[in-house]
């Protein structure tokens, strides 16, 4: 499995490395390459309102059973497509 992800310098710490960690598990090798790039990718961050109003949803969308359950696999394949974006 190969991908490449663009991020903020900002968002190069430890807690990448631990999630980096959690995606590909244990007793395996990963290489990491790391360059800049030539632009300046600004993300707009989110407020703390926005962030609970989309976790409100989010939740009210369970209690109505419009909740979905994934395999390993399906939720490695939607996290990687989500990183490459």
């Amino acid at each position: 499995m190969e991908t490449s992800v663009r991020i903020d310098l900002s968002e190069l710490d430890a807690d990448l490395l631990k999630k980096i960690k959690a995606l590909f598990g244990k007793d395996r090798e990963v290489v990491l390459t790391i360059s800049t790039s030539g632009g300046s990718r600004a993300v707009a961050k989110e407020t703390g309102k926005a962030y609970l109003a989309r976790l409100t949803k989010a939740l009210k969308n369970l209690d109505a059973g419009r909740g979905r359950s994934l395999t390993e696999s399906e939720l490695d394949t939607i996290v990687l497509e989500r990183l490459k974006a």
